[in-house]
Parts: structure tokens; C-alpha cells; sequence
């Protein structure tokens, strides 16, 4: 899930300046889709290859004094780079950024190798090729099989076909080979006047004078060059002289039970306990299971909630009617981006978009705090579907480094309304989802959003009062007085608590205005037809072997945000409840589960996942001793 970017000349023509600054283009632009670390990959006259790999973002990289140098001294047949989204193995490692190379081959990837572990498992000569926490290593040491066995087969099906999950390749030897490979559409090429071809991740990379010329390579292999090179020593290194890069959140996201002290895990389940008590005690709606903390609720003398007493049944136009309407809305009646989060509903979309027959492409925003199994569901829906995917990504070491610097503030002064300013970093979602429906022609975004989720009582909680509508919510829009309320309220917690201010004023201005504020026009395919959350699991497990997490025990709702564990304790602390008694309460009252059945499922929806709790403080950039730490700041302001 990186930029892949690329010029190849044709007939063994060298490279012009003006080619050289195309590419350099075109690498600015790959790094929306990732920018946690970078590498370049170039070939000389006689098929002599070099590479260079670092923690940088490409921008940087290509401005590095060596680079420069070596662009200016030598002339080149093709050039190609990647622009890494770290997710498997930190980037300050050399070894687990792109190219991933051997004596004799380079393989630059976006995707993931969802397989990778099995992979890895049949073996490799570590003297000959090092080692890897990337996933792409797979990809090498199965072509390493293949040239062992005489590169007996075709290599699409000898190394490729054996990967699972979402692949889109660029991979040379420095016997000639130049082959590319994908699963999914994610690379494009536009042919220039003089025979030069640009490639590129997406369209958009080649500048508006090219980008409409942008044609995407067929599924499965194509072949590039299979020349007669020199067979000389091997792949060169182009080393840069870089201090070590010391954040390592991205590792946390692969944390397991040994990485947690006895005094975390202890701590972490005091204070589970602590909120199992409060929600305990706390009287609940004898209709649906919201308790009494719940903001506004009022009950009546039998104990309804008003929530249930005011309560309308929602209106859903059928299957047909979202086919139409999506047809419509489509310009050539058949694409449609879908937006996906590695979610079970986002996923269960995009699989219900490809059954009615229209062409999904499936588009992600990636703010680190995404959970390495909703990535994984990611690459293994896109990868069986055969669906393009467009990921968008901040600089993700700075959005964590923010979300630090927001929850070292809110830690300082705990604040129940400003707890959403800890996930403001994921609003610009819906602003880049336009931004992507544009640049692609103007698709029609559908979102998986659906009554049943809504959880009005976050913002509630900073003085909003939300209109859920006759259909019973997912409703973005407040009014003037509610976006005014809250909005004083988030301003005056910056003037008490300055440490968390440039948070709130910052990252939390944007997100309230993409969120609030900003025209949304998706398509919602659950507002015309029922949310079935044992369908909607049944198929996914079935057909896409979906994935739960680290616990699969554990509910699926919010298991692709890495924020979820933290903040429903803190509303667990404070309120005796989460938002998962909302959506259980919500299911209540859709008649889709007894009381009796959703408070059953609420005891296991409520359990703290203690390994899920230190990931997130772990993503953020704190250390084992400094979530400790936080955990004892959460204990003491009991």
C-alpha cells in the first residue's frame, strides 16, 4: 500500500533531462500514498542497475547531494522508485525498506503479502539475501526458487500466483529482466511522444498534461524486457550517510503478548475492572440497554428511554433501488469508488458493490492508526476481487507524533468532551474522498456507514444536540447552535488545558470542519437496505477468510482503528458504558436482537483487550514504561 513511479526508455534509448524531471514529478506525487520512507532503482547502458533505499520521504531522498550526483554523472535506460507506507517492519531498517534486492534481482511492491508468514517459513540462504519483517521478502525468496529450479514454469504462476493478498510489482534482474505484475490495476503507463514510457500508481502522478493518456496494465504479467544483459557482480548500493530514526509506532501494531510487562498487564485489568464495576452499577433503559450516564436521556415511569419512546422505524427502497440510483449516479454506469477502512462493513461493501455487478475501486485513508488486520482485509478483499486501490496516507510519523503530543496533553487534564480530539487525525478522510471521486472522473463515493452505528453521544457530550431524522440517523450535519456549543466548549478546554490547546485548535478545527462542515454527498448502501451483522460476518469469513485482530473473541466493530481500546475505557471509566451499548441498543430497537440477546453480547463487547490497549499507546510513540505510566495517570484520577 505504496507510490510506485517509474520511466523506462524504448529501444535502449537513454534518458533525457526532461525524462529525468518527469520522473522526479511523478515521484512527489507517488508520496500521498506513503511516505515513511523511500528507494530508487536505476539502470545504466548495459543493464548495469543500482538502488538506494532510506527512512526519508522521497522528496527528501531526491534531494540528497548523492542522488543528485548520480543523476547528473550517468546516463540511464529506466528509472523506478517507491514511496513506502510503513506496514510490515520498521523503515528505519534498511533491510525492511524498498527496493528489497538480492545479488541479482530487485522488487519493488504495493500491497500486502497476506501470506507472507508461510512464506517465509519454507526457508531462505540468509548469507545470500539477509533478512526481511518485510512482507515483499516473500516475493524474493520465492523467485529465488524459481531461478534455483532452473526458471522452470511461468514466473507469474511460479512466484506470484503464490502470493496471497494485493500485488502490484515492479521487478528487474541484472540478467535483463524487467517484468511487471499486478493483481489489482494499481499501475499505470502513458507512452510519450518519442516512445518513453511513464508509470505510475495512479493516473494523477504524470501532471495534467499526461495523466489522461494514462492507461492501467492488464491483470497477471507483463514483460517488459527479457534483453541479454551483462552478467556482471551484481546489484550496486548507493549508500547515504542518515542518523538513525528512532520512532517505531508502526512495530506496535505487530505487538504480541511477550511484549507487555506483568506491571502493564496488571495495571490495564485494575483498571478494566474498574469500568466492568461502574457499568455494572449504573441504571439502563428497560427497553434497550442505554444507562442513565447516557447524555440527555430521560426515562419515563415504566423506565423507557426517551431515545426508544421517540424512535421511528427506518425506511429502507430495496437492492433495486440502490442499483439504480448507483447507476445513475455513475458516469459510465458501472465505476464507483467505495470507501474502504478494512472495516466489516467498509469490506462487506465493496464485495456487495462487485455482486451487483459494477466496478469497485476501493479507496482507503491511511492515518496510522489503522490496525495491521484491517490492512491485511484490505489486500485480501482487493487482491480476491481483482479491485484497484487508491490509498491516501498523511506523513504518518507526524500524525502519530500529533496523537502523542494530544493524548500527553488530555492525559494531563482528562476531559470526556475532548476525547474525539484524539481521533481528529482521520477526519480528512471524507475530504480526500471527493478529492479521489474527482480525479477519477467524478464516481459516485459509497460509504458503509448505517443507522445502527450512529453514537451521537460523543458529541453530545461537548453541548451538541443531534437530529437523527426520520431514518434514524448517521447524520452529520448539527445545528448552528449545536456546531456553536461545541465549539466553545473544545475552545475552552485549549484555554484551560494548554498543553492539549494547539491539538484542539489545530488538528481539531480541521477535523470538525471535514466532519461537521464540509458538503458530503456518499452514497450509503445500508440507508436502502438492512444492516445483518451475522450475514455480513458469515460472508466475509467465508469468502475472504476476514480477519477480527489479534483477539478474534473480541467484537469486529472498530477492530481496524487502533484508537477504539483506549477511548471506549475512558468512556467505560467515566459513563459505565461504550459505543457499544449503542449499537446494541440501536439493534434492540431495529428488532433485531432481544434485550436478553444484546446484553449478552454487550458483556463480551465490553472486555478490555489489554494487548489492543498497548498497541495504541504503542502506535502513538510511547514506550512500554511510558503507557505504564499513562495507565497510573488514569488510575489516579479516579
Amino acid at each position: 500500500m505504496c507510490g510506485l513511479f517509474g520511466v523506462v526508455s524504448s529501444d535502449g534509448k537513454t534518458l533525457t533531462s526532461e525524462h529525468e524531471k518527469l520522473f522526479s514529478q511523478n515521484a512527489g506525487l507517488a508520496r500521498r500514498r506513503g511516505s515513511d520512507a523511500s528507494g530508487l532503482v536505476t539502470i545504466e547502458p548495459g543493464w548495469k542497475i543500482k538502488y538506494v533505499k532510506a527512512w526519508v520521504p522521497v522528496s527528501r531522498l531526491l534531494r540528497r547531494k548523492e542522488i543528485q550526483n548520480h543523476l547528473k554523472e550517468n546516463s540511464f535506460n529506466g528509472l523506478f522508485g517507491h514511496s513506502r507506507l510503513e506496514t510490515h517492519g520498521f523503515s528505519a531498517l534498511s533491510s525492511n525498506n524498498q527496493p528489497i534486492v538480492s545479488k541479482d534481482w530487485f522488487v519493488l511492491h504495493n500491497g500486502i503479502i497476506t501470506n507472507q508468514k508461510s512464506i517465509k517459513k519454507r526457508g531462505w540462504d540468509r548469507d545470500r539475501l539477509g533478512n526481511s519483517d518485510s512482507d515483499t521478502f516473500a516475493i524474493l525468496l520465492l523467485i529465488e526458487e524459481w531461478e534455483k529450479q532452473g526458471r522452470q514454469g511461468d514466473m507469474s504462476e511460479q512466484v506470484f500466483s503464490q502470493c496471497d493478498g494485493e500485488l502490484t510489482v515492479i521487478a528487474g534482474s541484472r540478467f535483463g529482466d524487467l517484468v511487471i505484475y499486478t493483481n489489482v490495476g494499481n499501475l499505470y503507463h502513458c507512452r510519450l511522444p518519442d516512445g518513453t514510457s511513464l508509470l505510475g500508481s495512479e493516473p494523477r502522478q504524470f501532471g495534467k498534461k499526461y495523466e489522461s493518456s494514462a492507461i492501467s496494465f492488464p491483470l497477471g504479467l507483463t514483460v517488459l524486457s527479457e534483453q541479454k544483459a551483462d552478467q556482471g557482480p551484481g546489484l550496486e548500493e548507493i549508500t547515504l550517510n542518515l542518523e538513525l530514526r528512532k520512532e517505531n509506532g508502526a512495530t506496535a501494531l505487530h505487538m504480541t503478548d511477550s511484549d507487555l510487562t506483568d506491571d502493564f498487564r496488571q495495571l490495564a485489568n485494575e483498571l478494566a475492572d474498574i469500568a466492568y464495576s461502574k457499568m455494572a452499577s449504573v441504571s439502563r433503559c428497560s427497553k434497550c440497554l442505554l444507562p442513565e450516564t447516557f447524555p440527555n436521556i430521560k426515562f419515563d415511569e415504566d423506565g423507557v428511554c426517551s431515545i426508544c419512546i421517540s424512535f421511528i422505524p427506518p425506511i429502507y427502497p430495496g437492492i433495486q433501488k440502490l442499483k439504480e440510483d448507483l447507476t445513475a449516479a455513475s458516469p459510465n454506469g458501472k465505476d464507483v469508488l467505495v470507501c474502504l477502512s478494512g472495516g466489516r462493513d467498509s469490506c462487506y461493501i465493496l464485495h456487495l458493490v462487485k455482486e451487483l455487478g459494477f466496478n469497485p475501486i476501493a479507496y482507503t485513508y491511511d492515518w496510522g492508526m489503522v490496525t495491521t488486520a484491517a490492512r491485511e482485509n484490505m489486500a485480501k478483499m482487493c487482491g480476491i476481487l481483482n479491485v484497484e486501490h487508491i490509498l491516501v496516507s498523511p506523513d504518518i510519523q507526524k500524525n502519530r507524533g500529533r496523537v502523542k503530543h494530544a493524548l500527553q496533553g488530555w492525559l494531563k487534564r482528562p476531559d470526556i468532551a475532548t476525547v474525539p480530539i484524539l481521533m481528529a487525525g482521520d477526519k480528512p478522510y471524507f475530504r480526500f474522498a471527493k478529492i479521489v471521486s474527482e480525479e477519477r472522473g467524478s464516481l459516485p463515493a459509497v460509504m458503509a456507514d448505517h443507522h445502527l452505528e450512529t453514537t451521537g453521544f460523543k458529541s453530545m457530550l461537548a453541548g451538541a444536540v443531534p437530529s437523527t431524522g426520520q431514518n434514524g440517523g448517521v447524520e452529520y450535519r448539527l445545528s448552528r447552535n449545536s456546531l456553536l456549543r461545541m465549539a466553545l466548549r473544545y475552545s475552552r478546554s485549549a484555554i484551560v488545558n494548554p498543553t492539549m490547546g494547539k491539538s484542539i485548535l489545530v488538528e481539531g478545527a480541521v477535523g470538525f470542519f471535514d466532519y461537521y462542515l464540509r458538503k458530503h454527498t456518499f452514497v450509503r448502501p445500508f440507508m436502502y437496505i438492512p444492516w445483518e451483522e451475522d450475514e455480513l460476518e458469515k460472508v466475509l469469513a467465508e469468502k475472504y477468510q476476514w480477519s477480527k485482530g489479534n483477539d478474534p473473541s473480541l467484537p469486529a466493530w472498530r477492530m481496524g482503528d487502533a484508537t477504539a481500546p483506549f477511548y471506549n475505557l475512558v468512556y467505560g471509566l467515566s459513563l459505565g458504558m461504550t459505543e457499544h451499548d449503542a449499537l446494541r441498543s440501536n439493534q434492540i430497537r431495529y428488532g433485531l436482537k432481544t434485550r436478553e440477546e444484546a446484553e449478552l453480547d454487550l458483556e463480551k463487547d465490553n472486555q478490555v483487550n489489554v494487548l489492543a490497549l498497548a498497541a495504541y499507546f504503542g502506535t502513538t510513540g510511547l514506550t512500554m514504561s511510558e503507557s505504564l505510566k499513562a495507565l497510573k495517570q488514569m488510575k489516579a484520577l479516579i
